[in-house]
């Protein structure tokens, strides 16, 4: 009995696919640092900028500048401005001003009044200026941060919409769940061998079961431009009868010779036929006809 030949996995589908799965999964984590780090840096910077535009417009239009402010309860003082909105139909500036600071530390989930928004507080962003003391003190702070040395403002950071950091998790996802599904489909690849009996050109599947020429009652070659093989099992075969097995030959190598040596057996007359039109092209006459 002859040894049998074993089958292995592509050297370049591996390659492809592990760049591939390199690429997803570090998209999808580039997706989780922005949504996690660099779109709240971004909004917090915004909306920082607003409570500096709410804080110059309460001292202009409720003065004087003091803890009042501040707001304990976002959700509360949110829902009494939607109220006046609907009564009145639009807004005094000093609360147009703080419903756009409020909504922008909702867009990063930091609109609870203990570290955001109220006054005294200590506020989230840490570092300097943590300490919120008074309203006063609070403005001077980002006056200070927001103008330039010649007095001028500095322009205004971009805000963020309510999809930005949405989208970042959605890449995240998707790029680390399809990285990582590919990165499980080289696993199982390499888990599957085929085994192949040269002398009896016997195929032996991953699962066990086997197939000889004589088992075979077509092949389907349809999609063989594609790397994939149809093989039509007969009806007699003791664990494939009537199936058809579809076989992949871009992923394990030699299969596809395998195949090749399998069909030479099974359809000698075939193969004869497919070998005489390869040697004459159809647009062109024998030599001994002309």
């Amino acid at each position: 009995m002859s040894q049998l030949l074993t089958s292995k996995v592509s050297r370049k589908w591996t390659i492809r696919m592990i760049v591939i799965a390199i690429v997803l999964i570090a998209f999808g984590l580039w997706g989780l640092w922005d949504a996690v780090r660099v779109y709240p840096a971004r909004g917090a910077l915004a909306a920082e900028w607003l409570e500096f535009q709410y804080l110059e417009e309460f001292s202009r239009s409720r003065p004087p500048l003091d803890n009042r402010a501040g707001v304990a309860d976002p959700a509360a003082e949110r829902e009494k401005l939607s109220r006046l909105m609907q009564e009145k139909g639009q807004l005094p500036p000093v609360d147009e001003a703080l419903t756009r600071w409020l909504d922008a530390l909702r867009l990063i989930g930091k609109d609870d009044g203990p570290r955001a928004t109220a006054i005294p507080r200590d506020d989230f962003r840490g570092g300097d200026g943590s300490a919120v003391t008074d309203a006063r003190a609070r403005l001077d702070f980002l006056r200070a941060k927001f103008t330039t040395a010649t007095g001028e403002r500095v322009t205004a950071p971009s805000p963020l919409s309510p999809w930005d950091i949405p989208v970042q998790w959605l890449i995240m996802a998707l790029g680390v769940g399809i990285g990582g599904y590919v990165a499980l489909l080289i696993f199982r690849v390499r888990s599957r061998v085929f085994r192949f009996d040269p002398e009896s050109r016997t195929l032996t599947l991953p699962g066990g079961a086997s197939i000889a020429p004589a088992d075979i009652e077509d092949l389907d070659k349809r999609k063989w431009h594609k790397f994939y093989v149809s093989v039509v099992v007969k009806k007699d075969h003791a664990t494939l009868g009537g199936r058809t097995v579809e076989l992949d030959l871009l992923r394990y190598e030699p299969v596809e010779s395998w195949v090749l040596e399998m069909e030479k057996a099974a359809f000698p007359d075939r193969v004869a036929d497919d070998a005489g039109g390869a040697q004459t092209p159809a647009n062109e006459k024998p030599a001994d006809s002309q």
